[in-house]
C-alpha cells in the first residue's frame, strides 16, 4: 500500500522513480498496530514529530534534474504556485540557497543514490492545516529518505538529519527509545496530553504538534526484517481537527463569496463527534458566522483555520462560551460574558 509511488518504463521494464512510504496506521487501527502485534516489533524505536502539512516527494529525473511532487500528481510547470508540488519545488530552491547548495548538487545526489526525499510542506501562506507555523518555522521538514525500490527501504533518522542539514531543510525532532514498553508509556502520555505542545520529544519546544511517528523493524512472513511505521496522534490535535471539519460542514458560500451557513445544524453528524467540547464549538460557530463573517471568507481555501480556532479557545478560556438546551443543537448559543469562578 505505497503512497506516492511513481514509475517510468525503461526498455519494457518499469522502474521506481519516486518512492513514498507504505501507508501506516495509528495504534489500534489495524491488526498490525494492536499492542500484541507491536510487542513483536524490534527496536531501536525512532520517534519523530509528525509535522502537520502536506507530504512532498523530491526525486531525480536525471543526473541534472529533479522534481517535487505531491502523492497525487507531478505539477506542470514544476514550480506551479497553485499546486502542492509546485510550492514544494519553490521551497526546495529556498532551502538550497540558504545552505549554499545548488539544484544540480541535489539532482546528482538523488540520482547517484537512487533515493526519494520525503518532506512535509508546512506553509500557512499557501494553506493552513490545524497546527500553526510561524514565518520562521515554515518550509519543508525532511522526515524520510527512501530507496527507489518496490519494497520500502528507508534510511535511519540520523542520516535523514544529516542530509537535511546538508541541503538546508528543516529537521524533525527525533528521539530514540529502546523498548516497546517505553513506546506504550509515551503513547499514553501523548494521546492524553492537554497542551498539544511538542514537549514529548523536546522539552524546550513551544510548538504545537500533531503527534509522533514511530519507526522500527518487524519480521515479514518469510522471516526477514522490514521497515515498519506506526503513529500516535494527540487528542487535543484531533479535537482541533474536529472543529475544522464542523466548520467546513456548516459554512456556505454564495457565488459572490458571501459567507453563510446551512439552514439547519446537522445534529445527526455532530452527535458522532468524539469530543463534547465540539458541540460547544458548533453553537459558538453559528453566531460567529453571523457577527464575524470576515473570519471565514477564505476558509474554503484553507485560510483562517487557525485564527478561528484560537478565537474560540480564547472565548472558552475567558468563560464566554456556554450552551443552551444541551442536546438540542438547533438552539442558538448565547454569549455569556460572566467569567467562570
Amino acid at each position: 500500500m505505497a503512497r506516492g509511488l511513481f514509475t517510468t518504463k525503461v526498455n519494457d521494464r518499469y522502474m521506481v522513480k519516486v518512492r513514498g512510504y507504505d501507508k501506516f496506521f495509528g495504534i489500534g487501527e489495524t491488526h498490525n498496530t494492536q499492542w500484541p502485534a507491536l510487542k513483536k516489533t524490534k527496536g531501536p524505536f525512532e520517534v519523530s514529530a509528525k509535522e502537520n502539512g502536506c507530504i512532498i516527494f523530491i526525486a531525480a529525473t536525471s543526473s541534472s534534474e529533479w522534481i517535487a511532487t505531491s502523492k497525487h500528481m507531478v505539477p506542470i510547470p514544476k514550480d506551479d504556485p497553485q499546486s502542492h508540488g509546485g510550492v514544494g519545488y519553490r521551497w526546495v530552491l529556498q532551502h538550497l540557497a540558504q545552505a549554499g547548495r545548488s539544484p544540480d548538487e541535489l539532482a546528482q545526489w538523488l540520482f547517484v543514490h537512487r533515493v526519494t526525499l520525503v518532506a512535509e510542506l508546512c506553509d500557512d501562506d499557501f494553506e493552513e492545516h490545524v497546527v500553526p507555523y510561524t514565518q520562521r518555522e515554515r518550509g519543508l521538514y525532511l522526515h524520510g529518505i527512501n530507496y527507489n525500490t518496490t519494497t520500502l527501504r528507508t534510511l535511519p533518522m540520523t542520516q535523514v538529519h544529516a542530509i537535511a542539514n546538508h541541503f538546508g531543510f528543516h529537521q524533525v525532532p527525533t528521539k530514540l527509545f529502546d523498548t516497546i514498553d517505553d513506546i506504550k508509556t509515551l503513547a499514553t502520555h501523548i494521546e492524553q496530553d492537554q497542551t498539544a505542545v511538542l514537549t514529548w520529544l523536546d522539552t524546550d519546544s513551544e510548538r504545537e504538534c500533531e503527534g509522533v511517528v514511530i519507526r522500527c523493524l518487524r519480521y515479514s512472513p518469510d522471516n526477514t526484517e522490514e521497515n515498519f511505521f506506526f503513529k500516535v496522534k494527540n487528542d487535543k490535535y484531533l479535537m482541533y481537527r474536529e472543529y475544522r471539519e464542523v466548520t467546513r460542514m456548516l459554512l456556505t458560500f454564495d457565488a459572490d463569496g458571501t459567507v453563510g451557513m446551512v439552514d439547519k445544524l446537522p445534529s445527526k453528524n455532530l452527535t458522532k463527534c468524539r469530543f463534547e467540547k465540539t458541540l460547544y464549538y458548533a453553537q459558538w460557530l453559528k453566531l460567529r458566522i453571523l457577527d464575524h463573517p470576515e473570519w471565514f471568507k477564505d476558509f474554503r481555501h484553507n485560510k483562517g483555520i487557525v485564527a478561528v480556532r484560537q478565537h474560540f479557545e480564547q472565548d472558552w478560556a475567558d468563560g464566554n462560551v456556554t450552551i443552551n438546551a444541551q442536546g438540542n443543537l438547533d438552539v442558538p448559543l448565547r454569549r455569556d460574558t460572566t467569567r467562570r469562578t
